[in-house]
Parts: structure tokens; sequence; C-alpha cells
């Protein structure tokens, strides 16, 4: 009877679990509090809430049809018949799932390792400052890391315990996250060949239940992400994976295997079927691209990817992969996530040598957004390198005399450990709450006023970004060259043309001409006192 009293003791209700109610507190309240000082939306947030609120009216096709997937925007516009603010139902959006991404991440850890382990890997997640940042956005990334995550954990799970229905969760997640990021299909690929290799020297027993395992988990995936594939495949008439690439040129193994790279960018709001036959019958061949140029694309993507991660953090991944062995826990989970990290940087590393052409240089892809759901997984050898930090800390110093007066704080490992996870957190603090966008103020200031003051319904703005328009509530037109812009904006016939100082003093000359000849006037200047002008905003109205 005490054993299964014992037994039945181990197996703590998460909703008993104290750790969960702090790392909830903590993760929650760090996302809110960024949010508030969060000036300015994303650049793609427009096209999220958009597309949300194409879904809000019933236009599934439209939403559809946009090259961004469409689970975010569909759970956007789902919480805006509850709470009638589209802005802010994207950011509740990712708060809550953002939250909820550091709460999985525990229970995964703490299944793994154990509770202390993991609440130490959990609170340096809460707090680091990408996973915080993109939790305060109106943006996918949130949810694709939640959904990233558990599959990940269901995934390892499936294989470990074996279990159908764990291989059933795995293709549902897997699916989820899909239809957020294309990126998504990847851990269905991952799964699937850990499957395979998992006990493989007892292939010829457990064979059966290696394929019913990967039929179960390719159907479970399918069955909610079928129905969004094939209507890619009725809009481009090709089998893709998004409304933009097909899945050869996401990863770049049609032109690895042709020793050729992918030159042709893809443009937005377009004709996708029409787009995808020019693509066939009119690529072209691009000069391959030399064996300097692909060590320098490792080597940014390793850069980018390190500093994503934090450069405290990544001395203690070192530590933690040191001391991995010597927790004694499963080395298999650390194979797992190494596998995933680096399947995912070869897929990148190939696209930032397919994008070559469309930027000119390999220092424009990928951007830490993408990079980010690599690092959490990582995050877990960070925690396990500062509770060992900790452990020798204590060992070390428990009984020395040079700390007479810190003796007491170091009494037990446990405590020793928290010290080292606070000085942690505190060198990760001043950028996690770092205000986001505030140089950027201009651009909403500048759309306010136009909201404000223009007589006419959806006024056409000329300019760089699609924040203007929307704070606006105009029509954006892109901006390409600055010096074509004058040209452009009578083409086009625009309302306003929106610049920054930079661009005035570009084609200075140009402008005056126009003013003293009566086609456009100064209507508003923000004046942003703290960088010397770089981020003042011009606003001229084109006159008719």
């Amino acid at each position: 009877m005490k054993t299964i009293a014992l037994e039945d003791d181990r197996k703590i209700n998460i909703f008993n679990d104290r750790y969960i109610w702090i790392l909830l507190t903590i993760s929650l309240s760090v996302r809110i509090y960024l949010s508030f000082f969060t000036y300015v939306i994303e650049n793609d947030s427009v096209a999220f809430m958009q597309n949300a609120e194409y879904f809000a009216n019933g236009d599934f096709l439209s939403g559809l049809r946009h090259a961004y997937h469409p689970l975010y925007s569909l759970l956007m516009a789902g919480l805006y018949k509850v709470v009638p603010d589209m802005e802010l139902s994207g950011t509740i959006i990712s708060i809550l799932l953002g939250t909820l991404t550091v709460i999985t991440f525990y229970l995964i850890g703490k299944s793994i390792f154990d509770q202390k382990i993991s609440f130490v890997s959990s609170i340096i997640l809460a707090f680091h400052p990408y996973a915080v940042r993109f939790s305060a956005d109106i943006i996918s990334e949130s949810t694709y890391f939640f959904l990233f995550i558990s599959a990940l954990g269901l995934g390892f799970f499936a294989i470990t315990k074996k279990k159908i229905s764990l291989f059933a969760l795995t293709g549902i997640c897997a699916a989820f996250a899909y239809l957020t990021r294309p990126e998504g299909i990847g851990i269905l690929f991952i799964v699937a060949a850990w499957c395979l290799l998992n006990d493989l020297a007892k292939i010829k027993v457990v064979w059966k239940g290696k394929v019913i395992s990967i039929l179960v988990l390719i159907v479970s995936f399918l069955v909610f992400s079928l129905p969004y594939l094939v209507f890619i495949k009725k809009e481009t008439g090709y089998w893709h994976l998004t409304m933009k690439k097909s899945l050869s040129q996401m990863i770049g193994v049609k032109e690895t295997l042709s020793g050729q790279e992918n030159v042709e960018p893809v443009e937005e709001n377009v004709d996708w079927k029409k787009s995808s036959d020019a693509n066939i019958s009119n690529q072209t061949d691009a000069s391959r691209t030399d064996l300097s140029t692909h060590l320098k694309s490792i080597s940014y993507i390793m850069k980018k990817y390190l500093d994503t991660l934090h450069p405290l953090l990544f001395i203690f991944l070192i530590i933690g992969v040191v001391n991995w062995s010597r927790i004694k826990k499963e080395r298999f989970f650390g194979l797992y996530i190494a596998s995933i990290i680096a399947v995912y940087l070869f897929i990148l590393y190939r696209l930032n040598i397919m994008h070559i052409p469309s930027y000119g240089d390999i220092y424009q892809y990928p951007s830490r957004r993408h990079l980010m759901p690599l690092v959490i997984p990582a995050v877990f050898c960070v925690g396990i390198g500062v509770y060992a930090t900790g452990t020798w800390i204590h060992e070390k110093f428990q009984y020395s005399s040079l700390i007479v007066g810190f003796k007491e704080l170091l009494r037990s490992t446990w405590i020793t450990q928290l010290i080292v996870l606070m000085i942690v957190v505190s060198a990760l603090l001043p950028k996690t709450l770092k205000p986001q966008r505030f140089d950027k103020l201009g651009i909403k200031k500048v759309g306010q006023w136009i909201k404000e003051n223009s007589n006419k319904p959806y006024p056409a703005i000329l300019s760089v970004s699609a924040r203007n328009a929307y704070y606006a509530k105009g029509k954006h037109i892109q901006m390409g060259s600055i010096n074509d812009a004058l040209v452009m904006a009578r083409e086009r016939k625009v309302d306003y043309i929106l610049m920054t100082q930079g661009d005035y003093a570009a084609i200075e000359s140009e402008l005056l001409e126009s003013i003293e000849n009566r086609e456009i006037v100064l209507s508003y200047k923000y004046i942003e006192g703290h960088s010397l002008g770089r981020h003042n905003m011009l606003l001229y109205k084109v006159l008719y």
C-alpha cells in the first residue's frame, strides 16, 4: 500500500505544480508588459490582420489565396468575434500562445529530465529576448513556436513509448504547425525518420509496428492539411506546399541536384497559376555559386543562430552539452533535438544561397524569426548548463573560507542553482524589456494624422511600408526607388508621398522643384528628437 501511495504522489497534477504557476505568471507578465511598449506593429502584421478580416467577413477564398499560411489569421478572426478589435485580437493570440509555449516546454522537459532542470530551462525561455518580442507582436511566430514544440515533444514520446495515439497527435500538431508556417511540415519527416532508425537492430521484429506508426503519422497530418494543399493545387495548378514555392524550391533540392540556383523572386498579389506556369516555362539558368560563397553562407547562418540564442546562453549551451551525459538521462533526446536543429539549419542554408540573386548578398536571409524555433530546443541544453554550473559552484565553495558571508546563500545546491539562474536572467532582461520600434513611431503618427485630416476616404499613400496605410485607413502603394518616387506618384495617382529625412536628402533638388511648380506640398512633418533627425518623417500631398 505504501508503494502505491508513493507512486500516486509522484503523479503530480499539473494544476498542483507550483513551478507551472510561477512560469505562467512570469511568462504572461513579461509578454503583456512588452506588448504595451511595442509602439508600432510589424510590417507583416498588416497582412495577417487583412487576412483575418477576410475570414471574419466570411471571405475565405481571399484569405487562403494570400502567401501567408492561414491558421494564425483564422485564430485572430475567431477571437475578433469576441474582442472586436483586430489589433488587440492578434496581440492576445500571440501572448497566450507564447506563454503556452513556455508551459509546454516545461512539461516536455519535466518528463525527460526532472522538475528542477526543466524549470531552469523554462525560466530562461520565458525571459529570452526574441521569444518575448515575437510573443508581443501581431505575427504568427508564437503560434508556430507552440505548435512546433508540441509536435517535437509528442514525436519524441511517440517514438520512445511506441504509442499509436501519440503518432496521431504528432501528425495533427505538425499539420497545424504547417498551416501556420510551411516549414512545420519538416517535423513529419524527422519523426518518421527517427521512427525507422530507432531500434533498427530489431527491424525484423518491429517493422510492422513502424509501418503502422508512420502511416498513422502521415494520415493524421493529411486529414488536417490536405484541404489546404488541394486548394493550393487548384489555385496554382501544381502540388506546392505554399502559394509561393514548391518543396524543392523551398529547400533548394532541385537546384542542388542540377547545380544551379533558383533566381526567380516571388511577388505577392499575382495570378499564382500564371506565375507558376511562367516559372516553369521561362526559368533561366544562373551561374553556379563558388565554394567561398557556400562557406560564407554557412558561417553567416551559424553566427546569426548563435546571436539569436544570445552569447551568454551559448556559453551555458556548451556546458550543457558537456554535462548531458553526466545527468544520467536519455541521450536519444539529445540526438533527436540535435537532428531537428541540423536539418532546419541546412534548409535555411539552402534558402540563403537561393536568395542571393534576389537580395544581392548572403546577409539578408534568414531572419531571427526563422531561427528562433531552432533556438527553443537548444534552451534545454542551456538549462542543463546553468543547472550544472550551480552544482559545481555549490560543491566548490560551500566549505570555502573565502566566502564566509555567502555561506548561508550556498547552503543548498538548489539555492545556488537559482542564484546562477537569476544572474543569467538579469543579463537577459535589458534586451528582453527593451521597448520595440520607438524609432518607427513616426510611421504611426503620420498615418494617424492622415486619418484625422484627409477628407478623402481610403487615400492612396506611396511609401516603403504598408503600416502607413494601415494607420491612415488608406491604400498602400509600394515605393520602389526613392529616385522614381515623384514620377510614380503621378503615374499611380497617389494622394500622399511619405519619406524619411534620408530620402529627402537623396532627392532634395527634385522635391524643391516640384514644390515650386505646385505639384506637391509639405503637409506634415514628424520630428523624432533622439536620433539626430534620422527618423524624421515627411509627408507630401500630391496636388492635381
